[in-house]
């Protein structure tokens, strides 16, 4: 099968030029596609970029300032970008055309937000940039990263003229401070001289402090006295008016106590008799809170018994809901049942209505069968004469022949004629069974109803057979009258030869078969007017077929009021079924409701009940010793009266002798302010006098210590403001010290792993796709499923395509590796591992595709063209993972571009090793070659068996 399929491949050679297309396909793309975008970032200098420059230029330190001009000269000498300086409009229109790709505006305030650094409120330089992202997207990044390096870039030149300002600033700040320093040495000449004449005066101001000081201690002794005497005349005064008041308060309720001696002796006598009745109403609700006791247990009780039944009835009611729906079931049945009799009365309405149109008409044939029979036996009677008459004037004519066959004629008409008279079926029982069951029927028992359609059924039967004995008859009757004709004709041939002897004979025998004739046309005629009288009572209004006929229309109506009837019926019980889970949940709340009730509500009463019981006890003997008390206090009230008369004549004299008390102690304390002031201003000037004295002392000392401190600080300042001016004039301020305050940061990249250009980054993705829609065009136009030659095995079959197919996916990898080298310059760190991984990633890819395609055809290459999507997807060949769709990690471990793209990309750069990335490859290649191997078994199994295969019905439904 391999040469057969080689043979064939080479002789024809249009399949010869598609596969040579098929191998040059990974190579067109590739190197098409790269070459589009082999080297974008290294071409950004043909990038049109609009330059436009609104700055007008100000004055700063004496300088003009032109940040505006100097960026745009600076801009149109750098080749990064292809800058043009133009106008507003032209670069808007520009830009909307896609002309340029980026529009940068310097505004007018450029140079002077610059020139405000030492303002209060500093303003930042803002350099605007628009870009038009719908014309095209990566120019405008290219444009926006270039935009961040033009930035960098005034940052760096304005600084550096801050720099430089600041600078020649900081040798004015130096000289200036030389000059301070000079004049912190005068003022340290003139504070020692200050400290000279301050030493003096201290001196002279501490004798003063000590001598005001002897002074204001007497002042202070005096004034302490003083202030104890009228503290203490005041105390005085403040007790007697209190003892005074004390007094008359207690004169006036002794007075009060006087008044209410009797109320209070009422009083007491009111409250002996309540206590009285207090004990009395104790003891009668002490007899109540028995009762209650007892009614609460006796509650409790009865609800305890009463939540026992709701167990009860929650028990026997939980099958309720199961009962009501299996009701409702039934009803359901039933309603269908009766929809389904109404429907077979309907019909039988409608056959007894046929049935009755048909005896009808049978009656009708048959009442016109019988009165012709009448004229049929006239006829034969007739005809038997004729006979007879006949053969008493034939003679003796010798008719032997024709008369003997004439004989048997009339023989078979006889034997026919008696044949068709038969004994119609009476249905009279059966319209009586009809009669029985109509009413029974009409109230929905189903009995009477089978009964009714088993004999309209039988009636309809007897009927038939009625009409068919009819039809019977009737035929005999018409051989009979063919028979006689046919006797007649032989007869007369019989008269014109034979002799007479013989036809007397012949005659006697007819006549006699006339007579038999006659005999069976009578039995006929009778079993004709049988006939008629069965269809009679057929047709009968009132036992027959109409009768029938009125029993089922009304059986039909009793069936639709039975049907209305269980339709209500079924609308109750699955109402039943819908409320009976309520009922249930109502009791089993009852439940709950008694059980919380007995124990928060009658546990809880009976337990209050007879604690209210022992409380009761309690108080009607308290309430007993509370009226024997009352009776003790209202024996002693009558001492307490007389107690209290004299109480108030002693508190009468004690208010009188309070009274002058505070008198005499008003007058002491009306004269000690007077004093008390008198020596208080004493002191106060003596305070004043000694603290003024000390303050000037202490003032003297620091004003000694803050001269001192005036004296090193002249020489601190002195010698710093010479030392910071000497540090100034040696600092450094020349160009490159202003270029580093400028640029303080320099960045310096070091690359792992070297990729020269963006068509080297982008190869391992585009030579995956290369090969994977190389290898999809080659299951589609080369023929995997056909074989030539002979079919021996399904090995075999495998091995001749796979001869074919494998060398074509390894020298279009080959073949695109060497062009993308020789037109494009391809040239990755480690050719041979590239050219190696190009070969596997081609081979597994065939594989896969050998498997689809083989086992489902055109459908199989679809299927490879959607898994060459989630790929794209899935191998993060653009963008890194983390940047990529949430939903990628989820496919990026488990597509083969995955590991294609990762051992291209180490092959290319001369990264970490590929082994890894080509033993999962190699898996799916051994695992796809096998099932690719026993699809083409069990094809070649069927195909030698005659057995219908899957590819045959793919190919009858256009899809192989």
């Amino acid at each position: 099968m391999l040469k057969n399929e080689w043979k064939k491949l080479l002789s024809n050679k249009l399949m010869l030029v598609v596969v040579v297309a098929i191998v040059a396909i990974p190579t067109i793309y590739t190197t098409l596609f790269l070459g589009s975008m082999w080297d974008p970032y290294g071409s950004v200098e043909h990038l049109p970029v609009a330059l436009v420059n609104q700055d007008q230029p100000v004055e700063y330190e004496g300088k003009t300032l032109d940040v505006g001009a100097e960026l745009v000269d600076s801009l149109l000498e750098d080749a990064s970008l292809d800058f043009h300086q133009v106008s507003e409009e032209d670069a808007a229109k520009g830009l909307a055309a896609g002309d340029y790709y980026m529009v940068i505006t310097i505004p007018e305030n450029f140079s002077a937000n610059a020139a405000t650094l030492t303002d209060d409120q500093p303003k930042q330089m803002e350099l605007n940039y628009e870009t038009n992202p719908g014309t095209n997207y990566i120019a405008s990044k290219l444009s926006e990263t270039a935009m961040k390096e033009i930035q960098a870039s005034v940052r760096e030149e304005v600084t550096k003229t801050y720099a430089e300002t600041m600078f020649d600033q900081l040798t004015e700040v130096g000289d200036g401070m030389q000059e301070a320093a000079d004049g912190a040495g005068e003022i340290r000449d003139g504070a020692d001289k200050l400290a000279d004449g301050n030493n003096t005066i201290r001196e002279n101001l501490q004798l003063l402090a000590d001598s005001t000081l002897t002074f204001r201690s007497g002042s202070q002794t005096l004034t302490e006295g003083l202030a104890q005497y009228t503290q203490g005349v005041q105390q005085l005064a403040d007790g007697a008016k209190k003892l005074d008041d004390g007094a008359k308060q207690l004169k006036d309720g002794v007075d009060q106590l006087g008044a209410s001696a009797p109320a209070l002796a009422q009083g007491v006598s009111a409250l002996n008799d309540g206590a009285a009745q207090l004990a009395q109403g104790t003891a009668q609700a002490k007899t109540g809170s028995d009762s209650l006791t007892a009614g609460a247990a006796q509650v409790d009780d009865n609800l305890k018994t009463l939540n026992e039944g709701l167990s009860q009835l929650q028990s026997q009611t939980a099958a309720l809901p199961d009962s009501a729906s299996a009701l409702d079931a039934g009803a359901s049945q039933a309603a269908e049942g009766a929809k389904a009799l109404q429907q077979g009365a309907q019909g039988l309405a409608a056959g007894a209505d046929k049935a009755s149109q048909g005896a009808a008409a049978l009656n009708q044939g048959l009442q016109t069968l019988s009165g012709k029979s009448e004229e049929l036996n006239q006829g034969a009677a007739q005809l038997k004469n004729g006979l007879d008459a006949l053969a008493a004037a034939a003679g003796g004519s010798d008719v032997s022949g024709s008369l003997t066959a004439l004989a048997g004629q009339l023989n078979g008409a006889a034997q026919a004629a008696q044949a068709g008279a038969v004994a119609p079926q009476d249905p009279a029982a059966l319209a009586q069974t009809i009669a029985d069951n109509t009413a029974a029927a009409q109230s929905g028992d189903p009995d009477a109803v089978n009964a009714l359609i088993a004999a309209a059924n039988e009636l309809a039967t007897v009927a038939q057979n009625n009409y068919n004995d009819a039809n019977t008859a009737n035929a005999a009757r018409d051989q009979a009258a063919q028979a006689l004709a046919g006797a007649a004709g032989a007869l007369a041939n019989a008269a014109g030869g034979s002799g007479s002897g013989d036809l007397s004979a012949a005659l006697g025998q007819l006549q006699q078969g006339a007579a038999q004739l006659q005999t069976g046309l009578s039995a006929y005629t009778a079993g004709v007017d049988q006939a008629a009288a069965g269809s009679a009572a057929l047709a009968d209004e009132t036992t027959g077929l109409p009768a029938l006929n009125a029993g089922t229309q009304q059986l039909s109506a009793g069936c639709d009021s039975l049907v209305n009837g269980l339709t209500q019926l079924q609308g109750g019980t699955s109402q039943l079924a819908q409320q009976a889970p309520l009922l249930t949940g109502g009791i089993a709340q009852a439940v709950g409701g008694g059980a919380a009730l007995q124990q928060q509500g009658t546990a809880v009463l009976r337990q209050g009940a007879a604690q209210l019981n022992s409380g009761l006890d309690a108080l009607v003997t308290g309430s007993g010793s509370l009226k024997d008390g009352m009776s003790s206090l209202n024996g002693q009230l009558p001492a307490l009266t007389d107690g209290v008369g004299r109480l108030q004549q002693g508190t009468k004299d004690l208010k009188d002798g309070t009274t002058q008390l505070v008198t005499g102690a008003d007058t002491l304390t009306q004269n000690s302010p007077a004093l008390n002031q008198g020596a208080a201003a004493l002191t106060d000037g003596a305070g004043q006098i000694q603290s003024g004295a000390q303050q000037l002392a202490d003032g003297s000392g620091e004003l000694a210590d803050g001269i001192d401190q005036l004296t090193d600080g002249a020489n601190t300042l002195e010698t710093s403001l010479a030392d910071g001016a000497d540090e100034i004039r040696s600092t450094n301020t020349g160009d490159a010290v202003v270029d580093m305050f400028a640029a303080p940061v320099v960045s310096e990249e070091t690359q792992l792993t070297q990729v020269p250009n963006n068509g080297h980054a982008m190869a391992p993705y585009m030579m995956s796709v290369a090969l994977w829609v190389g290898c999809i065009a080659f299951s589609l136009m080369y023929p995997l499923t056909e074989y030539a030659g002979k079919l021996k095995s399904g090995t075999a079959w495998w091995l001749s395509k796979a001869s074919v197919l494998y060398p074509i996916a390894l020298l279009q990898a080959l073949v695109m590796v060497g062009a993308l080298h020789a037109i494009n310059g391809f040239d990755p760190g480690r050719m041979g591992q590239t050219l190696l991984v190009a070969c596997v990633a081609s081979m597994t890819f065939m594989s896969v595709m050998y498997f689809f395609t083989n086992l489902l055809g055109k459908v199989g290459s679809f299927l490879m063209l959607v898994f060459m999507v989630i790929q794209l997807a899935g191998s993060v060949g653009t963008y890194p993972l983390e940047l990529s769709g949430s939903f990628v990690k989820y496919l990026h471990d488990w597509v083969p571009f995955t590991y294609t793209v990762t051992a291209f990309r180490r092959a290319i750069c001369a990264g970490e090793d590929v082994t890894g990335c080509l033993a999962y490859l190699a898996v799916w290649l051994v695992v796809f070659t096998l099932l690719t191997i026993l699809v083409f078994a069990v094809r070649a199994k069927r195909i030698k068996a005659e057995k219908p295969t899957l590819m045959v019905w793919l190919e009858e439904h256009r899809l192989a």
